[in-house]
Parts: C-alpha cells; structure tokens; sequence
C-alpha cells in the first residue's frame, strides 16, 4: 500500500525513521500530529497525539494528560496495514515527512 508514496518516505520508515503528519486539533490552543514510528519486523505504530501549544512554545517536558494527549493509536503489521490505517485517518502520503522538519515535539 505504500509503494507508490514518495521513495524517501518508503526509505525512512524501511531504516526505521520516525515520520509524521500534522493535522487538525481538537480544540484551539493545541496541535495534533499523527506519527509512525516503525518497529522491529516490519510493524508500526501509529499514533495521533495532541499538544497543548504552551508546552510546545516554552520547550516544556509533557506526558500524557500534563500536556500531551493521546487521541488514538493503532499498530500496523506490515507496510500494507500501515497504508490502511493511514486512509482510515485521512493521512495521505504528501502530508508525512520527516519529524526533524516538523514541531512534533517527542
């Protein structure tokens, strides 16, 4: 499912490289980013969380409910299951990149 998304991005997540996507927050005063993070295998895990933007703009450690929230999470099997869940959550390819070019604080 994901081999017609761009050969970097296919190169990244096959090195083990962190990508994400932002998106929508819930509620003003935050930002929400859907990440992929691949593991041992070829499996994922998908994770959307949501940051509250004082923490973020101070450089403030976060953790779940003192900062961070996590709206949902998914584990994908393989390159295929992660093309899924992907759709599921309305992340296309073009949104993902690189977390070092992104806030994505974590």
């Amino acid at each position: 499912m994901i081999d017609d998304w761009p050969l970097p991005l296919r190169t990244a997540l096959r090195r083990g490289r962190l990508i994400v996507a932002e998106v929508p927050a819930a509620a003003q005063g935050r930002r929400a980013w859907v990440a992929v993070y691949p593991l041992a295998g070829g499996a994922f895990n998908v994770l959307q969380r949501e940051f509250d933007n004082t923490y973020i703009d101070n450089d403030w450690c976060f953790g779940p409910d003192d900062g961070m929230t996590e709206a949902r999470s998914a584990q994908a099997g393989d390159e295929g299951q992660l093309g899924r869940v992907l759709i599921e959550w309305g992340v296309a390819p073009d949104q993902l990149t690189y977390a070092h070019r992104t806030d994505y604080p974590v």
